[in-house]
């Protein structure tokens, strides 16, 4: 809540002034971050299954053209394609709930706190997924007998890109899931 959404007025019994949210303000910024953090979830959502899809479609297509049968490769292949369908049943189950919150302003805010929420697993489950992206992808380069400074950069690019996706975890999906929290205590707690 921004304090540019409180009004201040004069109290005549206690000859000072006091604050009072402004509710319809209130309402229209839960709205508005209720409909950017589900866009943002949405796009989300999108950009992992045409990624994942699409990445695990020309992994399997370029094992069975060289028909070698890596098995790294086709298991990486296969984890990507299930992680795309994976994350496409998980938006439809996501978007029949959609229509189960109230139309009030803590309906609203609770239907943020709710994509905020599923934003922060999908974010901590891709986190997961990777660390199996990077042991395949590792493995991979193994079995290829790619050198050992190959293999030592592409391990130090997982770790670096996973210490990055576990910093954007924390500072984003969490911190706005816990803002949201925040907010709707601040609303519901008694004066």
């Amino acid at each position: 809540m921004k304090f540019e959404d409180m009004k201040k007025i004069w109290d005549e019994q206690d000859q000072q002034h006091k604050y009072v949210v402004d509710e319809k303000k209130l309402h229209e910024t839960i709205q508005m971050r209720k409909r950017k953090g589900s866009r943002y979830v949405s796009k989300m959502e999108w950009m992992l299954i045409f990624a994942n899809v699409l990445a695990g479609g020309v992994i399997i297509a370029m094992n069975f053209i060289k028909t070698s049968g890596d098995i790294y490769a086709n298991g990486l292949g296969v984890l990507m394609l299930a992680a795309g369908i994976y994350i496409y049943t998980q938006r439809n189950h996501r978007l029949k709930n959609e229509n189960r919150f109230d139309r009030t302003m803590l309906g609203d805010l609770d239907h943020a706190i709710s994509n905020a929420n599923y934003r922060a697993r999908l974010s901590y489950g891709m986190l997961i997924y990777f660390i199996f992206v990077a042991i395949l992808s590792i493995g991979n380069a193994m079995e290829e007998e790619k050198s050992l400074e190959k293999i030592g950069l592409i391990v130090v690019f997982f770790v670096i890109t996973w210490f990055l996706g576990r910093w954007e975890h924390k500072a984003w999906h969490v911190a706005n899931k816990k803002r949201l929290i925040s907010m709707r205590d601040k609303l519901v707690e008694p004066i």
